[in-house]
């Protein structure tokens, strides 16, 4: 299943924007989606009285795109149940004009109130139409949301922010 590595990239850069804007804010990521038309880019948040509100706002919002949109990324933060554990994530949605499958990639973090340091862990991971692909089959399609996140001017790649999406590196 191969997914247009530009809507990698693209989904790259707003998880970086994502993971900046709540790098060293205990607050929660107000849902954000990054449009791509004619090659520029646009930047569009969706604020609301909840959290589950705002997702849902991006969501239609994004299911309503015009057909001058080429491609899109959708940034939101969830929990992920892991045997009865809750992992933050924040979620990249892709689209893409003419394609039905959908895309996320899912990442781990650790949010700046649990230490005072936010960072990520662990590398994302990609579900294609709901199901989580074996990391190393989409190993290609990794690498292109990597470089779509370290070429980001506002990346915090090092610091408090902690940029590392190996887990080797994220040693505290």
């Amino acid at each position: 299943m191969a997914i247009a590595e530009s809507a990698l990239i693209l989904a790259g850069f707003a998880l970086a924007h994502a993971a900046w804007s709540i790098s060293d804010a205990p607050d929660l990521l107000v849902p954000l989606a990054v449009l791509e038309r004619n090659g520029k880019r646009e930047l569009m948040r969706f604020e609301a009285d909840t959290q589950e509100e705002a997702v849902k706002r991006g969501k239609t919002e994004m299911a309503q795109l015009p057909e001058d949109c080429d491609r899109w990324a959708f940034a939101w933060e969830g929990l992920l149940n892991d045997k009865g554990n809750k992992i933050d994530v924040i979620n990249i949605d892709i689209g893409i004009k003419g394609v039905k499958m959908r895309v996320t990639i899912i990442q781990q973090f650790e949010p700046y109130l649990k230490r005072k340091h936010f960072r990520l862990l662990g590398d994302p991971e990609i579900a294609i139409d709901g199901t989580v692909q074996d990391p190393k089959k989409s190993k290609d399609m990794l690498e292109s949301v990597r470089r779509g996140y370290l070429n980001t001017p506002r990346w915090p790649h090092s610091g408090t922010a902690g940029a590392s999406a190996n887990p080797e590196a994220d040693s505290g």
